[in-house]
């Protein structure tokens, strides 16, 4: 029989079991996670895992991918990088972010601008008459704002 031994994966397992005898299992290895709930079985033990068959068409990927993933686990006992793609957005959020910090620290535009592109840039484009880097750490900076005004809401939808 597979089973699936969440005590021999090298991966950190946390398992809540609520009052009314619903499991929760949270997988974590290497800044990535993977959350499910479980039905049935104790996941206490060592546990065989069964899925329903049908589900709704618009979670049908989201689903298959965590199964996929599980299953990955099950075989290699990590949680595998394929499974959790890089956010394409991830650099453009990562200079909004420092440009917010920048700006909540006091720092004028300029400086942020030398933090985020660097003296050589900076010193090239800032009189640019076009001020597109000028208007380019403004935009982040008007960015970081809304995100940590409530923006960041958005991304959970």
């Amino acid at each position: 029989m597979d089973l699936l031994d969440f005590a021999a994966r090298s991966c950190r397992i946390s398992i809540l079991v609520t009052l009314d005898g619903q499991q929760h299992v949270l997988v974590e290895d290497r800044g990535r996670s993977l959350q499910l709930a479980v039905s049935g079985e104790s996941l206490l033990e060592p546990a065989r895992l069964t899925s329903t068959v049908f589900w709704p068409p618009e979670e049908l990927k989201q689903r298959l991918n965590a199964l996929e993933c599980l299953n990955s686990l099950r075989s290699t006992g990590r949680l595998q990088p394929t499974f959790f793609p890089i956010e394409p957005r991830c650099s453009r959020l990562r200079r909004v972010l420092r440009a917010l910090d920048g700006s909540i620290a006091g720092a004028p535009h300029r400086e942020i601008g030398l933090a985020l592109f660097g003296r050589t840039r900076v010193e090239q484009d800032w009189a640019n008459p076009g001020d597109h880097l000028r208007d380019s750490v403004h935009r982040a900076v008007r960015r970081g704002r809304s995100l940590m005004n409530g923006g960041y809401k958005r991304f959970l939808l």
